[in-house]
């Protein structure tokens, strides 16, 4: 009888604590608190193990760009559930924002074939060009920029001055493709390319500033 009263008791104490965390989890989330909402769930996951407690849980430290944490968790979500496409899409971005290129390629390959999204070709396309896989990462920019879809898909593009835009994925592959053509010093082509990026989207940093870098590179070869 004893041993039953306490296995009650206890029971109704993981509830009510569990409950308690799930509020903190809420509230935090109405006021975007991102610490507070991870330290909720990790109350939460000590009461139960469920493994959507942990995707969100990797969400948030992928969002608060601790992308080691967020690595591990997207690692767990996807043993367990192998059908998962979105974890198994952060624990590639975690790779290559981690400078895991060779395992964020292999990963993208497979999402990229299973999806054929453009946000994982484009995604695919960044990595490739890190490990200077310029002809596959060329190949598969052009992909992006022929799916009728690609505009209306937003990517997070990193700024030369640290500050993040959200970028038509179209666009970032256009700015893509022409920096591969700049480093081939095909000018002209570079520069349709980075001038097409910024038709599609005006306030794209990162192309104009290319595009300036390009135009100075044109008139240097003209001077020679």
């Amino acid at each position: 009888m004893f041993i039953l009263t306490s296995i009650s008791l206890y029971g109704q104490a993981d509830a009510s604590l569990k409950a308690h965390y799930h509020k903190i989890l809420d509230n935090a989330l109405k006021v975007r608190d991102s610490d507070a909402a991870i330290h909720a769930l990790h109350g939460i996951i000590a009461l139960d193990s469920n493994i959507l407690y942990k995707d969100t849980l990797s969400m948030l430290y992928f969002s608060n760009k601790a992308y080691y944490s967020a690595l591990v968790l997207a690692e767990e979500v996807v043993r367990k559930a192998p059908s998962n496409v979105e974890a198994y899409g952060r624990a590639a971005e975690c790779y290559q924002y981690l400078g895991e290129f060779k395992t964020a390629v292999n990963y993208f390959e497979q999402i990229a074939a299973v999806t054929k999204s453009p946000y994982y070709l484009y995604k695919l396309a960044v990595a490739q060009y890190s490990l200077k896989r310029l002809a596959e990462c060329e190949d598969n920019c052009k992909k992006v920029i022929a799916d009728t879809t690609a505009g209306k898909i937003g990517v997070l593009f990193v700024n030369t001055d640290g500050t993040d835009q959200l970028i038509p994925v179209s666009a970032a592959a256009k700015n893509l493709a022409g920096v591969i053509y700049m480093e081939a010093k095909n000018y002209a082509e570079a520069v349709r390319l980075f001038k097409d990026a910024l038709t599609i989207f005006p306030q794209f940093a990162g192309a104009s500033d290319n595009l300036k870098a390009c135009e100075s590179a044109m008139m240097k070869e003209k001077k020679k």
